[in-house]
């Protein structure tokens, strides 16, 4: 377990998400991506968001996006981002 406080881990940062919406497959999350935005997930000047598709402890899946361009694109309105 990584203490808060502690100087030695100080750039480790744990991360829980609570997803509104989760998909039984993973493909079907990345399927959730693809109808909402299209086969290329890009902001509007056309810089690229990345995505994960991360598992909860039930084992369904849902989309992770990453970044500010991900948060400056509104995929928080969506999805889950971690920045």
């Amino acid at each position: 377990m990584v203490e808060p406080n502690n100087r030695k881990h100080e750039m480790i940062r744990h991360l829980e998400m609570t997803p509104v919406k989760t998909y039984a497959t993973r493909e079907n999350a990345i399927a959730a991506v693809n109808k909402r935005f299209g086969e290329r997930v890009t902001s509007e000047n056309g810089e690229r968001l990345d995505f994960v598709v991360v598992a909860n402890a039930e084992g369904r899946f849902f989309p992770l996006f990453l970044g500010e361009r991900a948060i400056q694109a509104g995929m928080h309105f969506s999805f889950c981002v971690a920045n």
